[in-house]
C-alpha cells in the first residue's frame, strides 16, 4: 500500500472518533493533480453516515481517458467507509473527473451523495521549445494581367478534351478484356490473427522507432477488423470515435473495453512520445489476442453474414459479365 493511502486511512480513523453518528457526507482525495501520459494515480472517496450497504461508482462511469486498474475498499469504523481507485491517465490535455454518485442504502430509505469534481492537469513529456511551428507562407497573388491568359488557357484545355472524346468515340471499341473471377472471401478474424502472428518478438524491440512500428501495426490490425466486421471507417477515426460507433453498433462490452485500452496505449506511443517497456508491449499483445478470442465468441454471425453477402455479389457479378445485354437493331 502506498504511504499516501495509509495516510488517508489514518485520517479517516481519527476523524471517525469525533464525527457524529448521524452525519452523511462524502470527501474526495487525489494523490496527484499533474500527470504525464501513462502515469498512475490514486483517487479516494471517503463516506460518513449511517447505512447498511454502499454503492460506489463503477469503472465504466469514469472518463474515456482514464482506465481503472484496481479498487480497494477500507472500513475503519461502523459509520465510515472508503474506496481507493488506482487509475492510469491516458489524456493529452487537461481533464476533469466529473461528480459521481454514491448511494447509502438503509432499511427505510436510500440516500445519494455527490462527490466533488477533480481537475487533472496534463504535464507534457516534451521539452519546452522542442517543437517549433513554422509560420504559414504568404498566399501568392497573381497579377491582374494574367487572368485573361489563364482563362483562355482553361478554355483551350476544355476544347482539347472535348475534341479528344469526339475523336476516340469514332474509333472501333476494343473487345472487353476477360473478367477474372472475384477474389475469395477473406475471414476478418483469420486476417487479424495472421497480422498478430506476424508482429516481431518484443525481445527484438530496442529503439523508439521499433516500438512505434510495433504499436501502429497492432492498432491497425484491430482497426481493420472493426472496419470490415462493423462496416464503418475505423482506419480513419480517432479512438473515441471508434468506441462511440461500436456502442451504436451494439458491440459487446468486452470488445469495447479492450478496443479502448489497446488503441489508447497505441495513441500514447504514436502521438505523445511515450516509450513503453517490453513488459507493456507483451501486455498489449495479450490484450489484442484477448480481443480476437472475444470477437470469435461474439461476431461469428456477423462474419458469416459478410461471407454470404460476398458470395452473392460475386455470383451476380459473374452473371452480369457472362450475359451482357444485346443492343436491339431496328
Amino acid at each position: 500500500m502506498k504511504p499516501f493511502s495509509l495516510l488517508y486511512l489514518l485520517l479517516i480513523f481519527f476523524a471517525s472518533l469525533a464525527a457524529p453518528a448521524h452525519a452523511q457526507s462524502v470527501h474526495t482525495y487525489v494523490d496527484s493533480d499533474s500527470l504525464q501520459v501513462g502515469d498512475i494515480f490514486e483517487l479516494t472517496y471517503v463516506v460518513e453516515g449511517v447505512y447498511s450497504s454502499l454503492s460506489y461508482p463503477t469503472e465504466d462511469q469514469f472518463e474515456d481517458n482514464l482506465e481503472v486498474l484496481s479498487r480497494q475498499r477500507f472500513q475503519p469504523a461502523a459509520n465510515r467507509d472508503s474506496l481507493v481507485y488506482r487509475i492510469q491517465f491516458f489524456g493529452t490535455e487537461n481533464i476533469t473527473i466529473a461528480s459521481k454518485e454514491i448511494t447509502l442504502h438503509r432499511s427505510d430509505t436510500d440516500t445519494t451523495l455527490e462527490t466533488n469534481r477533480v481537475p487533472l492537469f496534463f504535464k507534457t513529456v516534451l521539452a519546452e521549445g522542442e517543437e517549433e511551428f513554422r509560420p504559414f507562407k504568404p498566399i501568392f497573388e497573381f497579377a491582374r494581367s494574367l487572368w485573361p491568359f489563364l482563362i483562355g488557357l482553361l478554355l483551350l484545355a476544355i476544347a482539347g478534351y472535348l475534341f479528344y472524346r469526339w475523336y476516340t468515340a469514332r474509333e472501333t471499341k476494343p473487345e472487353p478484356a476477360p473478367v477474372s473471377p472475384p477474389p475469395p472471401f477473406e475471414n476478418p478474424l483469420n486476417k487479424l490473427l495472421d497480422q498478430l502472428s506476424e508482429l516481431p518478438e518484443t525481445s527484438a524491440l530496442s529503439e523508439m522507432e521499433d516500438y512505434e512500428k510495433y504499436y501502429i501495426r497492432l492498432g491497425d490490425a484491430i482497426r481493420l477488423y472493426i472496419k470490415r466486421v462493423y462496416e464503418f471507417p475505423a482506419l480513419e477515426m480517432t479512438t473515441r470515435e471508434i468506441v462511440l460507433n461500436l456502442q451504436k453498433e451494439l458491440a459487446s462490452t468486452e470488445i469495447i473495453k479492450i478496443t479502448r485500452s489497446v488503441l489508447n496505449e497505441a495513441d500514447m506511443v504514436k502521438f505523445a512520445n511515450f516509450r513503453p517497456s517490453r513488459e507493456l508491449a507483451d501486455n498489449v499483445l495479450n490484450k489484442a489476442r484477448q480481443f480476437a478470442e472475444t470477437a470469435r465468441a461474439n461476431d461469428t454471425e456477423k462474419i458469416e453474414y459478410l461471407r454470404i453477402r460476398h458470395e452473392e455479389k460475386a455470383v451476380a457479378s459473374v452473371n452480369d459479365t457472362a450475359s451482357p445485354k444485346e443492343l436491339k437493331v431496328t
